[in-house]
C-alpha cells in the first residue's frame, strides 16, 4: 500500500465535539415543526398538524407518505418552503444526503422561481468542498431572491443566506473587497448576526487591519455568549507565537473565570501540542461548568492524551449525556474503551466503531478506528478489510494525506507483515508533527525499538524532525 504521505493532525482535537449513543441506532434528536418551516411562519397554523405527522411519517420510513403531508401543508400554507424543500430537510438530518439533494433538485423544477432550492444547493456544494458549483449558482439566487415577494420573512432569510455563501465563495477566491461589501450587506440586515461579524473580523485581519478585526470579534462575543472571546480569536490568527501568547495572556487575565475564556485557551493548547498547559484551563473550565458538554468533552480529550483513559472515559461519557450527536467524540470514546481492561468495554468499543463506520462509510478516520479495534481484539481478518477500505477511501487517494494515528496503526500492521522498514518510516511519518498526537509515546517507543532492532543506531531511534507543514 504505497502512498505519498503528506501527515496531518487529526481533526478530532479541535472544536465543539460530541457522541453518538452506542445503541445500534442513531440517538438523533426529533426534529421539530419549527425545524422545517424556519422563518417562513409564526405561531400555529393549518400547516402545522401536516408538518408533524410528515416527521412521523419519515421517522417510519413512509417516505411517500411524509412528502404528501408537506404538499397538503405548502397547499394549505403558500407562505411555507416548498415541499420538497421542507422534505430535503428530513433527509439530510437522516444522513441521507444523496435522497437530500434530489429533493432540492426536484423542488428547482418545480418551483424554479422560488429561491430556497438553489441557496440550500449551493450551501451544501460550499458544505461539501464544490466551490464552483456555489459560484455558479449565485447569480441565479441573488436575482431569484431580489424578485421574490411571496413571504417577506422568508426573503429575508433568503437574503442572509444568500449573503453568505456569496461572501464564503468571494473569500475562497481571494475576492476580500467583495466579500467585505456582502458582509457588510449581511450585518445591516441583521446586526445581531454573531457569525457574520467574525466572518468579517476575519477578513479584515487578513487585509491587515487586525484593529477593525478585533472590534468586530467583539461585537460577535456580545451578541453571542456562545462565541470564542474576542482576545482568543485574535490570538488564534497571529502567525508568530510573540503576538499570539500575547493575545492569549490578555484573554485570560482580562476574564480569569469566564467559562468561555478557559475553553477557548484550553483548545488553543491542545490545538499548539501544550498539553499541560492545556489540562490547566480544561480543569478551570471544568470547575466553572461540572456539568458542562465542552468542560467535561476537553478534560475527556486530554486524559486520553495522557493516558489516564478510565478519566477519559469518565468525561466523554458526561458529554455524551449532554449532547449525544457526534461522530468525532463517538470515535475517540471507542479507542478510549478500548484501552480499559475489561472484555465489556472492548465489546462495546467495537460496537462504538461499528455504528461510527457504517453511517460514515467513505471517512478514512473512522475505518481506521474500526481496522484498529479489530486488529487489537485479534479479529485480523476483519482489520485488514477495514485498514484497506480506508487507505483505499476517496480522502486518501485524492489528497494523498492520512493522520498520524492511521500511520500509528499501519506501521503495527507492517510489523505484523514482517515489513520493519515500513513501520519504521511509517513511524517517522507519524512523528513528524507538533500537532496533538494520542499515541505519541507509543509510536516512539515502537520506533526506537524498531530501529535498535534494525541497526542499533542511536540517532535512528530519535523520530523525525518536526515540521509545521500538516495537511488535512
Amino acid at each position: 500500500m504505497a502512498v505519498k504521505r503528506r501527515w496531518a493532525p487529526a481533526g478530532r482535537w479541535l472544536g465543539v465535539l460530541a457522541i453518538v449513543a452506542c445503541t445500534g441506532t442513531l440517538a438523533r434528536a426529533e426534529l421539530q415543526v419549527r425545524d422545517l418551516t424556519g422563518t417562513a411562519v409564526e405561531g400555529v397554523g393549518p400547516y402545522h398538524q401536516d408538518v408533524k405527522d410528515a416527521i412521523g411519517a419519515f421517522a417510519a420510513r413512509d417516505y411517500k407518505t411524509a412528502l404528501a403531508h408537506l404538499q397538503n401543508a405548502k397547499k394549505l400554507t403558500p407562505a411555507l418552503a416548498p415541499a420538497e424543500v421542507m422534505m430535503a430537510r428530513l433527509y439530510f438530518d437522516a444522513l441521507q444526503p444523496r435522497l437530500g439533494i434530489a429533493m432540492l433538485e426536484a423542488a428547482a423544477q418545480s418551483a424554479p422561481n422560488d429561491p430556497e432550492s438553489f441557496v440550500a444547493l449551493a450551501e451544501r456544494a460550499l458544505a461539501e468542498g464544490r466551490v464552483t458549483e456555489a459560484e455558479l449558482l449565485f447569480p441565479r439566487i441573488e436575482n431569484l431572491v431580489e424578485g421574490f415577494n411571496q413571504n417577506p420573512r422568508r426573503r429575508q432569510d433568503l437574503r442572509l443566506r444568500a449573503y453568505t455563501v456569496g461572501a464564503a465563495v468571494d473569500q475562497f477566491r481571494g475576492k476580500l473587497d467583495a466579500a467585505k461589501t456582502k458582509l457588510e450587506s449581511l450585518i445591516k440586515l441583521d446586526p445581531r448576526n454573531a457569525s457574520a461579524h467574525e466572518k468579517l473580523g476575519r477578513l479584515l485581519f487578513a487585509q491587515n487591519n487586525p484593529r477593525g478585526a478585533y472590534d468586530e470579534f467583539k461585537l460577535a462575543a456580545q451578541v453571542d455568549k456562545n462565541a470564542v472571546p474576542a482576545e482568543l480569536v485574535m490570538a488564534t490568527l497571529f502567525a508568530d507565537q510573540i503576538s499570539a501568547e500575547k493575545w492569549l495572556d490578555h484573554a485570560i487575565t482580562k476574564n480569569p473565570d469566564d467559562l468561555r475564556t478557559q475553553l477557548g485557551a484550553a483548545n488553543y493548547r491542545l490545538k499548539t501540542n501544550e498539553i499541560e498547559k492545556a489540562r490547566k484551563h480544561a480543569e478551570k473550565a471544568l470547575e466553572l461548568d461540572p456539568r458542562g458538554f465542552d468542560s467535561n468533552m476537553l478534560v475527556g480529550l486530554i486524559a486520553r492524551m495522557d493516558g489516564d483513559y478510565a478519566k477519559a472515559e469518565k468525561h466523554l461519557s458526561a458529554a455524551h449525556l449532554l449532547e449525544p450527536v457526534n461522530f468525532v467524540v463517538l470515535s475517540h470514546l471507542a479507542l478510549v474503551l478500548l484501552e480499559l481492561p475489561d472484555d465489556a468495554s472492548h465489546l462495546r468499543a467495537l460496537q462504538i466503531a461499528e455504528l461510527t463506520a457504517r453511517e460514515n462509510p467513505d471517512n478514512p478516520d473512522y475505518l481506521g478506528t474500526l481496522a484498529w479495534i479489530n486488529y487489537r481484539l485479534n479479529r485480523k481478518a476483519d482489520a485488514d478489510r477495514f485498514f484497506t477500505a480506508a487507505f483505499n477511501s476517496r480522502q486518501i487517494q485524492t489528497t494523498q494525506t492520512m493522520t498520524s494515528e492511521m500511520g500509528y496503526f499501519l506501521a503495527h500492521l507492517a510489523k505484523d507483515r514482517g515489513k520493519p522498514e515500513e513501520a519504521i518510516r511509517l513511524l517517522r511519518d507519524a512523528l513528524n508533527t507538533e500537532k496533538p498526537f494520542a499515541y505519541r509515546r507509543a509510536a516512539q517507543q515502537m520506533l526506537a525499538q524498531l530501529t535498535k532492532s534494525s541497526d542499533g543506531s542511536p540517532e535512528a531511534s530519535s523520530g523525525s524532525t518536526k515540521t509545521g507543514q500538516q495537511a488535512r
